[in-house]
């Protein structure tokens, strides 16, 4: 009996969290080593007042992520926590990026008028691209490849490559999305540790 109340507190401990709105959410990302920074911003963020999506996001960047000569130039992660609505098709996914990085770019070049007409996003659903997080429900896997003008370091037009994936938790109607991102190809070494990163992602009871 006691071992199965110990249970029944765990379960409820655990759909509390996420249950709660998502800027109430915390998470363990683990990192692959200490020099990996992490931010944490609202959404829609500043730089994207137009993005549909509302929640909060956990970034994780690679030691090198703003230092063009290095191998993990540009590689970083982000986990979106978001409410119910709108859901996270293909569609909204394709559109919530364009705006996303477009403003960024905007914002960081302090250029409003920027000529975006190049920009282009091209995202398709996949079978899976590897390793989900425990508990995760409802998973659905997308590859994406974002072309815009990256604004921190070079300030010229770049590819993004993109794995996400999406799900939910049990006992809760807010949506996860995981984004892993980095100018080399899906089929590079580096994506093996992104992948490391998503698959540790675990929801924190709310204590």
């Amino acid at each position: 009996m006691q071992r199965l109340f110990f249970v029944g507190l765990m379960v409820a401990g655990f759909s509390a969290g996420a249950a709660v709105p998502p800027e109430l959410q915390k998470f363990e990302i683990v990192k692959p080593t200490p020099e990996w920074a992490g931010e944490r911003i609202k959404l829609p963020p500043g730089f994207a007042p137009k993005l549909g999506l509302k929640g909060i996001e956990e970034i994780l960047f690679a030691p090198g992520m703003f230092k063009a000569e290095a191998k993990d130039f540009f590689m970083y992660v982000f986990l979106f926590a978001l409410e119910g609505k709108p859901v996270l098709t293909a569609e909204v996914l394709r559109r919530e990026l364009l705006i996303y990085y477009t403003g960024l770019s905007k914002a960081r070049m302090n250029d409003p008028k920027m000529d975006v007409s190049k920009f282009t996003v091209k995202l398709e659903p996949v079978k899976e691209n590897g390793v989900t997080p425990k508990e995760a429900m409802n998973v659905k896997s997308y590859r994406a490849e974002v072309v815009w003008l990256e604004p921190f370091t070079t300030k010229k037009m770049q590819t993004l490559h993109f794995e996400l994936q999406a799900w939910q938790y049990k006992g809760s109607a807010n949506q996860y999305l995981f984004v892993s991102a980095s100018p080399q190809k899906p089929a590079a070494a580096i994506w093996k540790t992104m992948r490391g990163i998503r698959a540790s992602v675990k929801l924190k009871p709310v204590k």
